[in-house]
């Protein structure tokens, strides 16, 4: 009779000890099965496909795409539409420019100086100067002399384009101290730059309408 009526009544109550065991059981069988889960590797998701670089076109040319040679040099407004940057070295280019512009800019002030002021014995418009200067001979001294100064700045290119880390252009002169600043520098050699490349353009200006012309400065049709 007892045996059925604990049949009835369902099994009987454990001890406390039992209790206490079977819990901690079940609290380890889920954290094994929590750890499980966990080390359970990932699904692998495919790479994302990196996105294609936006296109960068000239500031001065927006119809066509920039050089990526010109970044990081003063100036630079992405003007380069027949790729020199692409097939010369950019310091090169650059050395190139910055001559011209210079040698432009002294040229202009001079082209037109001498038409205000003839030196003693040189009584010439600038625009007879040239033949009168090979006239005379004096074409070969300026021959000379430039190309003294060529083959000494030559001597600093190469060493330049061979990675010396000198800058291009940088020859050291400045007496009045004006580049002393190094946060006005890089403004100093925009200036110049631009102020070399509108010189160069004065410059053919001059010499063309002076031709056509035949006249002093204003260099004007009479």
């Amino acid at each position: 009779m007892p045996a059925c009526l604990a049949l009835f009544n369902g099994p009987a109550p454990l001890p406390g000890s039992a209790k206490v065991a079977l819990r901690q059981s079940r609290v380890a069988t889920g954290v094994v099965m929590a750890e499980t889960e966990t080390e359970a590797p990932a699904e692998k998701k495919a790479p994302a496909k990196p996105a294609a670089p936006a296109v960068e076109y000239s500031e001065s040319m927006p119809f066509l795409v920039k050089r990526p040679n010109l970044k990081g040099y003063v100036g630079d407004v992405g003007f380069d539409p027949f790729g020199f940057s692409d097939l010369l070295p950019m310091d090169w280019l650059r050395e190139a420019e910055l001559k011209h512009a210079r040698v432009c800019m002294l040229a202009s002030v001079g082209f037109v100086f001498t038409d205000f002021y003839h030196f003693p014995g040189f009584d010439y418009t600038t625009l007879e100067a040239h033949d009168a200067c090979v006239a005379e001979g004096g074409m070969s001294q300026i021959l000379l002399w430039t190309g003294l100064l060529e083959v000494i700045s030559l001597i600093s290119i190469d060493q330049m384009i061979r990675g010396s880390g000198r800058a291009p252009g940088d020859y050291g002169f400045d007496p009045v101290g004006f580049a002393s600043n190094p946060e006005k520098l890089e403004d100093l050699q925009t200036k110049e730059l631009a102020n070399g490349r509108l010189a160069m353009f004065a410059f053919a200006g001059f010499v063309t309408q002076s031709v056509l012309t035949g006249n002093t400065f204003p260099y004007l049709y009479s």
